[in-house]
């Protein structure tokens, strides 16, 4: 380690100035999140780097995790009135009532691995981590120490979180601690640098979470050995009104759907699923038969799967996603058609010129937040042709992460909110479909 908590740091005053003059990009979690998991090298880190980002999930209904490596009895080793066993027991307690105070609902899992090294456990530490996220996947966001804070029990846990992160598709975020007090702006890395604005109720579960670290904020006693550990210069680097997170691989404003079809040449199966060739065909068979349709608009794309066979029923038809990547990938599918058109849009901002005759809605109901239905079905109508149709095809079931509980509740939105005449229902055991015309 190359400092220690009792020299002098850098204020925060000049920290402040450089966060002015090249502020980093805001993020928050993104919709399609569903689990936070925050993992700290000692009692206090979640608190210090990420007690903000914790509160902020909480009040959005995210799962959270935190995982406590070492119960931080190497804190005070010339301790004159506490035994480093007294100390764990005194920094689990402490630990515990801290992430109640951002996450009434959270218990933090403290697995004991030994304080100051960690270097020497980081695959019990990967074990841990890989058990928790899961299958969750890219729905999954890891928050650990930075790697480069020069601590090596910091950087063991970064390297427990980069491992799981690397092999489930987790979005990872790693938050300085002591970088803040030995380093100067230009020692972080601040192109991948991204600020998460918080709340005053964030904020003030932060100073209520840190305070309840009493043996790292207040002196353990008046003895020589058992002095303040986090003075308040430390203290004033998490007292801002934003956290910042190292994002190793630019991912933190990625929507989540970009980060799967990243991660994934085909997320959804389309080629190989039954019922994602039960449903196209059902799509398919849904339109009236025999009909051509002048301008078809797919909303919701993904690869393109759909958009080709559409393609077949159609003069025109212009594709859209969210996810550059599918976009791209359905632009391959599909360079050969050259009365298609595929962009990356979202919806309902981006809703393209036009008219249509044939709006297909398939999938993506559930992604959308109740007032963004509202705006993409007001879009579809005054967009339709005279005698158009809209065809709406969802998930019946649970769709965590999302604005909805199920898909079929984002389904019965869109279908109210477009006000047209239902022609045709159909529901399978997994999806609902429903076409309704303009009249």
């Amino acid at each position: 380690m190359s400092f220690h908590h009792a020299m002098r740091g850098t204020p925060e005053a000049d920290w402040l100035t450089a966060l002015e003059d090249r502020p980093p990009p805001a993020f928050e979690l993104q919709p399609g999140t569903r689990l936070l998991v925050v993992v700290a090298a000692h009692p206090d880190d979640e608190t210090l780097g990420a007690g903000g980002l914790i509160a902020h999930a909480h009040g959005r209904g995210i799962p959270v995790e935190v995982l406590v490596l070492s119960d931080g009895e190497a804190s005070h080793p010339d301790s004159p009135t506490r035994t480093p066993e007294e100390l764990a027991e005194i920094r689990r307690r402490e630990v515990a009532h801290a992430v109640h105070a951002l996450a009434p609902d959270v218990r933090p899992r403290q697995p004991g691995l030994p304080d100051g090294r960690l270097a020497e456990h980081v695959d019990s530490a990967t074990s841990l981590l890989r058990e928790i996220v899961g299958d969750v996947g890219v729905g999954a966001v890891l928050a650990a120490p930075w790697e480069g804070d020069r601590h090596p029990d910091h950087e063991a846990a970064a390297q427990a979180a980069e491992r799981v992160a690397r092999e489930t598709g987790a979005l990872l975020l790693e938050y300085p601690v002591w970088a803040w007090h030995w380093g100067r702006p230009q020692d972080l890395p601040w192109d991948r640098l991204v600020a998460l604005p918080l709340t005053e109720a964030d904020h003030a579960a932060k100073r209520t979470a840190l305070a309840r670290h009493r043996s790292q904020v207040e002196p353990l006693s008046d003895e020589p050995g058992d002095e303040l550990l986090l003075s308040a210069d430390m203290l004033g680097h998490f007292d801002r009104g934003t956290e910042v997170f190292v994002d190793p691989a630019g991912d933190a404003t990625r929507p989540v759907l970009e980060r799967l079809h990243r991660r994934s040449a085909d997320p959804w199966a389309v080629g190989a699923s039954a019922y994602e060739h039960d449903k196209r065909a059902a799509t398919l068979d849904a339109l009236p038969a025999g009909r051509t349709f002048e301008h078809v608009l797919d909303a919701g794309c993904s690869i393109g799967a759909l958009t080709a066979e559409l393609a077949a029923r159609a003069h025109r038809v212009t594709a859209l996603d969210l996810s550059e990547t599918a976009v791209a990938a359905a632009q391959r599918r599909l360079a050969g058609l050259a009365h298609v058109d595929v962009r990356t849009a979202r919806l309902p901002q981006d809703w393209p010129d036009g008219r249509f005759d044939l709006v297909v809605v398939s999938e993506i109901a559930y992604f959308l937040s109740p007032e963004e239905l509202d705006g993409l079905a007001d879009q579809a109508r005054a967009a339709l042709a005279p005698g158009g149709l809209v065809l709406v095809c969802s998930w019946r079931h649970e769709v965590d992460g999302w604005p909805w509980p199920d898909g079929q509740a984002a389904h019965a939105h869109l279908v109210a909110a477009l006000g047209l005449e239902p022609t045709l229902e159909r529901a399978e055991r997994d999806y609902r479909l429903t076409v309704l015309e303009e009249r």
